[in-house]
């Protein structure tokens, strides 16, 4: 999907004044399937994910570009099978993901209940990480001014 929008692109911007129509390129390349840009976003996030609460959505159904219909996030991108992770998809295309009609929509619960946990879990998280975060700082400075005195 991202080949295809650069390919749109580069005719958009053959044919139109870049002052009338910017399509920003670069975020679009950067976002194609394989870029070096998205792998080197993705293993900088991989070490920081133990730190996190991760559920993955992904589009069950594809979205309309008026000549075509795809997914723009392919399942295994949006939502890799990881440990500690949580994954579902929501029965709507690209577009619609977030924007449920009503509280009785399908998928609105499961978005509702896992925001819920999150949020309720949070507080004593943060807790522990920050007595965690302050004794590490102790015996770091503990261990500074021990070298200072030697």
């Amino acid at each position: 999907m991202a080949k295809l929008a650069s390919t749109s692109r580069k005719i958009v911007d053959a044919m139109v004044p870049s002052k009338a129509f910017d399509t920003d390129g670069q975020l679009l390349e950067a976002l194609q399937e394989g870029s070096e840009i998205l792998q080197n976003v993705t293993d900088m996030f991989a070490p920081l994910m133990k730190n996190f609460r991760i559920y993955f959505f992904w589009e069950q159904q594809k979205t309309d570009f008026g000549t075509t219909r795809k997914y723009v996030v392919k399942e295994h991108s949006a939502a890799p099978i990881l440990d500690d992770t949580e994954r579902a998809g929501l029965p709507y295309d690209h577009r619609g993901m977030c924007r449920f009609e009503s509280r009785t929509a399908p998928g609105y619960r499961l978005v509702v209940a896992a925001l819920m946990t999150y949020t309720l879990n949070a507080p004593s998280t943060i807790t522990q990480r920050w007595v965690s975060a302050t004794g590490m700082l102790k015996a770091k400075r503990d261990t500074e001014a021990a070298e200072l005195l030697q």
